[in-house]
């Protein structure tokens, strides 16, 4: 059993929403809060899949994003745009906050019998202290509950080789593993792809048409070992 981490678990929607909500009026961003979200989020999107594909470091990734936020703020030293991206990270971090149905959700597939996994895209230092921030590393623990950041495995999701690493390091098989996540493409038609079984947890209604198992919550799943 393999759930991601962002979106999933955790709520990085919010938390992204509430870090830019003051940094980017201090830094004169013009728009309104829901262009100013869409905005960073595009940029995100685009930049943080250029990490996933090893074309750009995680640091990388975040001057660049940074840079296309801020044109008009003179970036162009790296010490200049990490010193910008920290205003951000300030405000994000804060805002860490686990789902209410995560660690119900957790409980209910160890106590089924399965073997229960993280595999995310991003940097394992990253999402370790986020897991902690949340206070959901200390369950995932005492599961035995690995967290498998694309960072430290052969490819991101939806790259086959992410599932396939995830699955040896359960000791389970593709075929008898189960992935949920909010992703259509990362975690869902990724993990078909690559021969699990695929739930996507879409908590807004966001692809009602997307012809895939789907959820609402995850206190909608229901496992079975």
């Amino acid at each position: 059993m393999l759930f991601d981490l962002d979106d999933t678990l955790v709520d990085h929607r919010g938390a992204a929403r509430a870090g830019l909500e003051r940094w980017a009026s201090g830094h004169g961003v013009a728009g309104t809060p829901d262009e100013i979200a869409e905005r960073w989020t595009a940029l995100e999107v685009r930049y943080y899949a250029a990490y996933q594909q090893r074309r750009l470091t995680f640091t990388e990734q975040r001057r660049a994003r940074v840079r296309a936020f801020l044109p008009h703020l003179d970036l162009r030293s790296d010490a200049a745009a990490d010193d910008a991206f920290a205003g951000y990270l300030v405000g994000y971090q804060a805002a860490w906050r686990a789902f209410g149905d995560a660690t119900r959700a957790l409980r209910r597939a160890a106590a089924a019998g399965l073997a229960v996994g993280v595999l995310t895209n991003g940097d394992a230092t990253q999402q370790r202290r986020k897991t902690e921030a949340v206070g959901i590393a200390g369950l995932l623990d005492g599961l035995g509950a690995p967290v498998l950041a694309s960072s430290a495995l052969p490819a991101a999701k939806p790259d086959a080789r992410s599932y396939a690493a995830a699955c040896d390091r359960l000791g389970v098989t593709p075929g008898a593993t189960l992935m949920v996540g909010d992703s259509l493409v990362n975690d869902v038609r990724g993990a078909l792809d690559a021969g699990l079984a695929a739930v996507l947890l879409d908590r807004y209604d966001e692809h009602p048409a997307a012809g895939v198992r789907r959820v609402r919550s995850l206190d909608e799943l229901e496992f079975a070992a």
